[in-house]
């Protein structure tokens, strides 16, 4: 497992990483942000930079649209966010476009994102690559950090510069409860890189284990991913240690009926996982796929789905599963990884003030730490 052991930095502990890791005044820096309308969304660029000096600073705003229009409430977030960028940023912003999916391209969203942060000749120039999700819509933060780490693996192995990743993220499950989808896509999209070979004609006799990720209120979205998978066994996660005790408790009873009585969802299939670390996520869908994967091997593998709907920081640790997993797909006990989600199409209005509760966590995915 790449990331057993792992860095994570949560809190106070964020502070001293950051502090420590700035100490000398040489690192050059380059964040990637997203332009929403989410009020976290510069919160830990803001805290990081006030940790120490930098030698140089730069930050890539990926400005996205879908198409539809933002109530004046959003904009005005929008607006106030683009404003603290420029502040933390000045003359170092530069906007990315990354157009998301549309009529009859399904996987839009993805694909363009993947090309945005595709910039070899400009990573190169850095120390250390931040990606804040905070406030980027799922399919576009986790296609980011995917891409990220490919290219970064990349240029370590054809001997250039060891490039530090960096995942970070203002996390409030309160905010992200509160900050519901206004509408959903007809369609199910897959991460790029990510299909699981769905609809390849080569494995379509292999089972099908699907592990949706919970989080509140997707009950839309489980019933439309499990109709395109039509799985042969389902492993719900849930979160569990929670900053609220219950949290575990209401999302099964929430589901009862779906998971246990339409899907058929044995209760031992159920897996927990820590809400404050992504690492626990990973460590268990990683390690239930690789118990899947040797009880099947008889049958030629397994295809495996895992569908990040909980929390973000969950849903980093849904990715660097299927991420560590996917380089196992060419084996002799083949398993073949996919990241299947439903995106939003439009939301409710947003939260004008950022929680105080937010935590905020850094994860240090690849780079010096691997030596």
């Amino acid at each position: 497992m790449r990331w057993d052991p792992y860095q994570l930095y949560a809190g106070s502990e964020f502070d001293r990483f950051w502090t420590k890791h700035l100490a000398d005044g040489s690192r050059k820096l380059l964040f990637i942000v997203g332009r929403g309308f989410d009020a976290r969304a510069a919160v830990v660029p803001q805290r990081i930079l006030g940790r120490g000096k930098v030698a140089a600073l730069h930050g890539w705003v990926l400005h996205y649209q879908n198409g539809q229009p933002n109530s004046a409430q959003a904009q005005q977030r929008i607006h106030a966010n683009a404003a603290a960028f420029h502040q933390i940023f000045g003359s170092g912003l530069t906007e990315i476009d990354v157009h998301m999916r549309g009529a009859g391209n399904s996987h839009a969203t993805s694909r363009n994102t993947r090309r945005a942060v595709t910039r070899r000749d400009e990573l190169v120039q850095y120390t250390d690559v931040i990606v804040d999700i905070s406030a980027m819509p799922r399919t576009i933060g986790l296609t980011a950090i995917a891409q990220l780490i490919a290219l970064l693996d990349e240029f370590a192995f054809r001997g250039g510069p060891s490039i530090n990743l960096h995942v970070v993220v203002a996390e409030s499950v309160v905010a992200d409860k509160r900050l519901t989808a206004g509408s959903l896509s007809d369609t199910v999209t897959s991460l790029s890189g990510f299909s699981g070979q769905l609809t390849a004609e080569s494995t379509i006799n292999l089972p099908r284990v699907w592990f949706p990720v919970l989080g509140e209120g997707q009950s839309a979205r489980l019933e439309r991913i499990r109709d395109e998978l039509d799985p042969d066994e389902i492993c719900p996660t849930i979160p569990f240690p929670s900053r609220d005790p219950r949290r575990g408790d209401r999302l099964i009873e929430e589901y009862r009926q779906l998971l246990f009585d339409d899907f058929r969802v044995e209760p031992a299939n159920v897996l927990y996982a820590s809400e404050y670390n992504p690492f626990e996520a990973y460590r268990q869908i990683y390690s239930a796929i690789d118990r899947y994967r040797d009880s099947l091997s008889d049958l030629g593998g397994c295809k495996v789905y895992v569908s990040p709907l909980s929390s973000k920081l969950l849903s980093v640790g849904a990715l660097l599963a299927c991420y560590d997993h996917k380089g196992d797909s060419a084996g002799p006990d083949r398993v073949n990884v996919g990241i299947p989600y439903v995106e939003s199409v439009s939301y409710g209005e947003p939260i004008d003030a950022v929680d105080p509760g937010i935590d905020v966590y850094s994860l240090w995915i690849r780079g010096d730490w691997e030596k």
